[in-house]
């Protein structure tokens, strides 16, 4: 599912592009329209019955590939901005690697989210891997923003496994984040409905519980670059799909190196997805 789009506009300004070198984190308020934001709120209403089965209710639910679950997911996907964003950060092919919603529940306190990195999940070739989202509710802190360490991406990534080897999701070294917690390097990606934010596959963060009496939902689409081959973690179904360009068939390494793919990966076992 290859499929070209129309010319990305770039809509970053050279000191947004600095700052995200600089930062690894970018906050646009009010890129969605209300008709826009309307329609992922109503698709992500639709999706209301599944969450609650989930537990929703008492905490954070995730629910992926939602681009083949309704229309408007797939259109924010190819929304100008993330798009024209997207390309002047990580070059023209871009590979989307999952589409997810979050809930944060109405439930004072509950929500959480340890100090994590995105890419230990889904560890690819290279680094060029950006989370970008829209904000489908008033985002603060009160009701559970993200909270992010300013440039923190430029360590690479860090140990997410136990002691007996086993991956947890979560920074299991301390030492990692404690004396920027101490030391007040913090910044907080909060912002109105409607807002984008991207941060990068390697920055350090967390995601405050929910003290307030209102929901936090964010679509989130997790980006790579065309050459970014997946090392491990999960494939989804979004997988084949790429929002801009194509599939260069090759594999980038954070030392320049390339090596030539024999074809995409596709599923020829029967395995299930």
């Amino acid at each position: 599912m290859a499929e070209r789009t129309a010319t990305a506009e770039p809509i970053l300004s050279d000191d947004q592009v600095a700052s995200y070198r600089e930062n690894g984190y970018l906050v646009l308020p009010d890129v969605l329209s209300a008709p826009e934001l309307a329609g992922v709120r109503a698709a992500a209403d639709a999706l209301d019955e599944e969450r609650l089965s989930r537990g929703g209710a008492e905490r954070t639910v995730a629910i992926h590939d939602v681009i083949f679950l309704q229309e408007a997911f797939m259109a924010a996907a190819r929304h100008p901005a993330l798009i024209g964003a997207s390309v002047q950060l990580i070059g023209e092919n871009l590979h989307l690697i999952q589409a997810r919603v979050h809930w944060k529940p109405i439930a004072k306190g509950e929500g959480a989210v340890a100090w994590h990195q995105d890419y230990p999940f889904h560890p690819l070739t290279n680094y060029d891997v950006l989370a970008v989202t829209f904000l489908l509710d008033d985002t603060s802190v009160q009701n559970g923003a993200l909270q992010a360490i300013p440039g923190s991406h430029k360590r690479g990534p860090m140990n997410h496994h136990d002691t007996d080897g086993k991956f947890v999701g979560r920074c299991t070294n301390a030492d990692d984040y404690a004396s920027d917690v101490a030391n007040g390097n913090l910044y907080d990606l909060v912002g109105p409905a409607g807002s984008m934010t991207i941060h990068h596959g390697n920055l350090l963060h967390y995601t405050h519980p929910n003290h307030s009496d209102t929901p936090r939902r964010a679509l989130v689409y997790q980006i790579a670059a065309g050459d970014a081959a997946l090392l491990g973690g999960n494939f989804f179904k979004v997988w084949p799909v790429y929002l801009h360009g194509s599939d260069p068939e090759v594999a980038r390494f954070e030392d320049g190196s390339i090596q030539r793919l024999p074809q995409p990966f596709r599923n020829q076992g029967g395995l299930d997805s």
